[in-house]
């Protein structure tokens, strides 16, 4: 009932991001046009994402880390896997050799849906 509380409290743009919300992709490397493709998700797929920003931020951060540049095209084809405990998020792109990987990636990131 607290949480619920605290849901209701915040103020939110017009995307529905909460403003730390849309900071945190703002910092990621997302820029105005992405923010625009975000706000064609699911209103309930924004509240999750905003409900588990740390996850996000640590997943989004370890694809960017590891050098795919086409990171932000993964999350906003992809949001739902960022949403897995980082630990199995990192298990599943740690399988295969890295700079392969990475270029399939960048070459189709549809690649993601079949890790």
């Amino acid at each position: 009932m607290e949480n619920e509380n605290k849901k209701e409290m915040v103020v939110t743009n017009n995307i529905g991001f909460a403003d730390t919300s849309y900071s945190f992709i703002e910092n990621l490397g997302f820029d105005e046009e992405h923010i625009k493709e975000l706000e064609l998700l699911p209103k309930e797929a924004i509240e999750l994402l905003n409900e588990e920003r740390e996850t996000v931020i640590r997943n989004i951060s370890y694809l960017k880390d590891l050098g795919v540049s086409n990171y932000q095209e993964a999350f906003l084809r992809f949001y739902n896997m960022f949403l897995m405990e980082p630990h199995y998020f990192e298990e599943i792109f740690s399988k295969y050799d890295k700079d392969d990987l990475i270029a399939k990636l960048e070459k189709n990131v549809a690649i993601m849906e079949y890790l």
